[in-house]
């Protein structure tokens, strides 16, 4: 029986922790596989879902995730919300040996059949799974702090004199956003704002001493990815168009990172092409895709 580190849908990222960090990226890789693995009798992360959620004919333990091994092919994964709505489950694969996507489909909608679940989600290289009922959630950005452009000198990030203004800009911002992605977003609550601000994370984004924007990053890892994660971004639309949000996170990478061969790291919403667009400029790559597989009738029936 293979380890599940030799399990063929994970290679990919094996290569790409090479690509990003070397000889210890391997260790990235399989010390987060080793925690998702130990997921299948944490009872501390099962209460997780469990304390929160009740549904009908669910235990506990239908929480915790499961390696599901089955003639076509074994998997690791668990159910998961989107955006914490219990309306919308999702099943997050972890690692699988299946051939072919339907197949994987059928095995997951019969292991989970009790959370009724919309869809699994795949972690693939950019662009490389398409078709019929497969759209992309989120793009996971990254690269070295020493590898992002130069900054614009105009463009600068200062601390916010009172963290209310910055609570305010991302408010007004977010109220402004396209209704089809603003169902998938949401701004960063006025608690964490205040806790980043107290921390150094929060920053104005300022052209010539007029503050046009917020950003927001902090330590963090994006499933075995480390670095500091971008968590919150927002130019305001008066001085929106001007590549101010490139240059601020060119700007943090140059002034701000403790480490510069730290990587920038953050997830953008499938939909958010001016985001995606920004973080490609600032010269933060799209690394990985997440992918929903829309688990439709005629994908479970074969």
């Amino acid at each position: 029986m293979r380890l599940i580190e030799d399990w063929p849908s994970i290679a990919h990222e094996f290569d790409l922790a090479y690509a990003l960090f070397g000889a210890p990226g391997r260790g990235h890789v399989s010390a987060w596989l080793a925690e998702e693995l130990a997921r299948t009798s944490d009872d501390a992360f099962a209460r997780s879902f469990s304390d929160h959620i009740y549904l009908p004919g669910v235990s506990s333990s239908d929480y915790l995730q499961r390696v599901v091994r089955s003639e076509r092919g074994d998997l690791l994964g668990g159910i998961r919300f989107r955006g914490r709505d219990i309306d919308k489950p999702f099943i997050e694969i972890i690692a699988h040996t299946f051939d072919d996507v339907d197949d994987l489909a059928r095995c997951v909608a019969a292991e989970w059949s009790a959370f009724a679940p919309k869809a699994l989600r795949l972690r693939t290289l950019p662009r490389s799974l398409e078709g019929p009922d497969i759209v992309v959630d989120q793009t996971v950005h990254a690269a070295r702090c020493t590898d992002l452009g130069v900054p614009d000198p105009q463009v600068q990030l200062v601390p916010f004199e009172q963290v209310e203004d910055a609570v305010g800009l991302i408010q007004a911002r977010y109220h402004t956003l396209n209704p089809v992605l603003a169902q998938n977003i949401v701004a960063a609550d006025a608690e964490d704002l205040r806790s980043w601000h107290a921390a150094g994370q929060l920053h104005a984004i300022t052209v010539s001493d007029v503050t046009v924007g917020a950003f927001a990053v902090r330590p963090s890892r994006i499933y075995w990815l480390p670095g500091a994660e971008i968590h919150e971004e927002v130019v305001d639309t008066d001085h929106a168009g001007h590549h101010y949000a490139s240059h601020a996170q060119r700007r943090w990478a140059a002034d701000m990172s403790a480490d510069r061969d730290e990587h920038l790291i953050g997830t953008i919403d499938g939909l958010n092409n001016a985001s995606r667009r920004t973080a490609e400029e600032a010269g933060r790559p799209r690394v990985l895709d997440l992918v929903f597989v829309a688990l439709t009738e005629n994908r479970k029936s074969g």
